[in-house]
């Protein structure tokens, strides 16, 4: 019993940990685009925008602590932590959004999928390396 629980915890600890990874990326993209079309279009970057990425992540990370927190209560009867994960694609889709909106530039947009899809597949790689690592 004890090896499933710590089994199944692990599961979910994986979901929710690879949920604020996708978060923080997502973010991370966005402030690079934001300052990248500032310095293009010569304006002044000051701490202000820096300030409101910090609000920003305190605004998507406080709730999804409280929904990992749900989440991991709700572990024994759903199998994946679902309310962390719906609101993690809510921020990434918010973050992407934004990154569109900043950058007009099509290839730009490519290649920040790329890095996207690419970071994806190593924390993939990450996690089953992990797993081979408890067993």
């Amino acid at each position: 019993m004890k090896e499933f629980l710590m089994e199944h915890f692990f599961e979910h600890g994986m979901w929710i940990v690879l949920t604020y990874v996708l978060v923080v990326v997502a973010m991370a993209i966005d402030l690079i685009t934001g300052v990248r079309k500032s310095r293009k279009l010569g304006h002044s970057i000051n701490s202000r925008g820096y300030k409101r990425t910090c609000n920003k992540a305190m605004n998507y990370f406080l709730p999804m602590m409280c929904l990992s927190c749900i989440d991991v209560i709700a572990s024994a009867v759903v199998g994946l932590p679902a309310l962390t994960m719906i609101f993690g694609a809510y921020c990434v889709f918010c973050e992407l959004k934004s990154v569109m909106e900043t950058t007009h530039d099509k290839e730009a947009i490519r290649n920040d999928v790329r890095e996207l899809l690419e970071l994806g597949e190593n924390i993939g790689e990450l996690r089953e390396l992990m797993r081979k690592l408890i067993k």
